[in-house]
Formats: structure tokens, C-alpha cells, sequence
């Protein structure tokens, strides 16, 4: 298990579940990967960790780079334990690492998970010299946990982005523009759909906060990071977030004896009449998460049972 250099001195050191299937219920039919980055300087820092399963991967990742008795600053973006499960393992393989976290919610969430450890809270607008770096912490609260913030580099003009602007996907190539754009994109919809659709007034805040940081780079928590097509996934998620809608429509429904299924059929044939294209979902045959999906940007949504 090797590290993946992303910038000169700064690693992708995370896991790819090609097996997973299902996220709290998401379908998540092309995997998932845990992202952790790893930067070399005078302090050298781990960001985020992995799903405590993959621990040994994430060891063996920095251990092919550095010796991770050498940490020195543990950065935890988000308490979740798909983002920190293998804190306490890292941290008995980095004795004199500090665990940065967000403050009130981050060291609330640790400490409550792992009990006490040699945790240093911040707030919107600390920063941390780790030597020709600085690091920068801008909270996102509820995108999607209390606790969630996001890590800022201005040298490396990197943010590391844990849960927003990510994917629910496995790959074996790290970056946008190795993959399939489109699957991307789709994706990255398909997270933000199911995961932050709820908190759409919380993501223009983020977004908002994060509008003056010029940024080149976006490495997230889960899936791809994103290199050549920043702007294009800032831009979507500046449409997901105010609700913008396509002239479509999604038609859910449930049936025992097909008698709803007969209206739905003839609901989504009117809505074609109408020039309105439609999708018609069986709630037995169809995953939630997809259906979810498809209702984001849809003007229109019709359910029956």
C-alpha cells in the first residue's frame, strides 16, 4: 500500500472500500474510499483518518513515506467514524501527535467516541504554522454534522474538503480528470442529494465563506479530488444548494394490487404529453438513493401509494 503524491510533499495516504454497498442506507453501488492526505514540512500533519477497518492501510500508506512516529499534528475535519475511526490506532503509532478538532462540537464528538487524548480546539479564522504552511479552519456546521469544518492551505491554495464536494466512489485513479467525468459528476449529485440536500441554507453558508480563498485543488473526504474541474463542482453545488430546478419530472409510487401503479403510468405519460420528460419509479424495484437523485433538480414530483 502506497502513498499517492498529489502536490510536492503532500500524500494521499486513504483506503478504497471497493466492496461497499450501502452507507446508512444509500446505495452505493460503485464503493467508496476514505481519504486521509498527508503533508510533509517542518510539522508534519495527518488529515483525517480512515474507517477504523481500513487503519492498516492508512499505516502502511504514511510508513511508506515517513515514519509516523514523526507526526506531529493529527487534523480532524469531521468526528464521523467513516472520517476518524482509526484515530486511536494512529495515535498509538504517533505519540507525540495533537489532534486538532473543531471547538465546542469536534472535542465534544472525540472525546465522547475516544475518551481523552491531546486535543487543541478551533474556531472560524485559527490558523497553524506547521513551517513554510499554514493551515486554515473555516467551520461548516451541519454540512453535514455539528462538528464539520474544512482545512484550508493557502501556500498549496489546497482545501481539504471532507464531506462536501465529495462521491460515494471507488477508483483506482485519485484525481478528475482520470476518470469518467460524467460518473463524477452523477455521483457527486447523488452524495449531495442524499447526504446534504437537507442543508442547503448551511451549504451557501459554506460556500460563502469559502467564496475570497482562491483554491486550485479540492481534496475530499470520499471519492476523487478535484484538480481541473474546480469550478465546475463549486458551480453545481452553488445550483444544489438554492434548489435550482430542471423542467422534469419524477414519478414515485408503491402498489399491492397495481391499481396505483395504473395511475402512475398514465401520470407519467401526461407529464410526457406535456413535454415534460419523466421518470417512473417503483419504490420496490428502485433504490432510494437514486430516486433521491433524480428529485434534486426536478420541478416536478408526484407520489402515490
Amino acid at each position: 500500500m502506497k502513498a499517492v503524491e498529489i502536490r510536492k510533499d503532500i500524500y494521499w495516504v486513504g483506503a478504497i472500500d471497493w466492496s461497499m454497498r450501502s452507507f446508512h442506507g444509500y446505495d452505493t453501488s460503485r464503493g467508496s474510499s476514505y481519504n486521509a492526505y498527508l503533508i510533509l514540512d517542518e510539522k508534519i500533519t495527518l488529515i483525517d483518518t480512515v474507517k477504523e477497518p481500513f487503519k492498516e492501510e492508512l499505516l502502511e500508506r504514511v510508513a511508506s513515506v515517513i515514519d509516523p512516529a514523526k507526526i506531529d499534528y493529527i487534523i480532524s475535519n469531521h468526528v464521523e467514524p467513516d472520517h476518524s475511526g482509526a484515530l486511536p490506532f494512529m495515535m498509538a503509532h504517533c505519540p507525540n501527535a495533537k489532534v486538532i478538532t473543531s471547538i465546542p462540537q469536534g472535542l465534544k464528538g472525540l472525546k465522547a467516541r475516544y475518551g481523552d487524548l491531546p486535543y487543541e480546539g478551533v474556531k472560524a479564522g485559527d490558523t497553524l504554522s506547521i513551517g513554510k504552511r499554514t493551515l486554515q479552519f473555516v467551520p461548516t456546521p451541519m454540512l453535514h454534522w455539528p462538528d464539520s469544518m474544512v482545512t484550508y492551505c493557502p501556500e498549496e491554495k489546497i482545501l481539504f474538503s471532507n464531506d462536501a464536494f465529495g462521491q460515494h466512489l471507488a477508483s483506482g485513479s485519485r484525481f478528475d480528470d482520470e476518470n469518467d467525468l460524467s460518473v463524477l459528476y452523477y455521483e457527486a449529485k447523488k452524495y449531495y442529494a442524499n447526504i446534504l440536500m437537507l442543508y442547503g441554507r448551511q451549504a451557501q453558508a459554506a460556500l460563502k465563506a469559502l467564496k475570497d480563498l482562491p483554491i486550485e485543488m479540492i481534496a475530499t473526504g470520499h471519492g476523487i479530488i478535484w484538480r481541473s474541474h474546480v469550478q465546475e463542482i463549486h458551480d453545481l453545488y452553488e445550483k444544489w444548494s438554492h434548489g435550482a430546478l430542471e423542467k422534469r419530472a419524477v414519478v414515485v409510487f408503491d402498489t399491492m394490487w397495481h391499481s396505483t401503479e395504473q395511475m402512475a403510468r398514465t401520470i407519467t405519460e401526461a407529464f410526457q404529453e406535456k413535454g415534460v420528460p419523466a421518470v417512473f419509479y417503483d419504490l420496490k424495484e428502485n433504490a432510494l438513493s437514486d430516486i433521491m437523485t433524480d428529485i434534486l433538480t426536478s420541478e416536478y414530483l408526484a407520489v402515490g401509494s
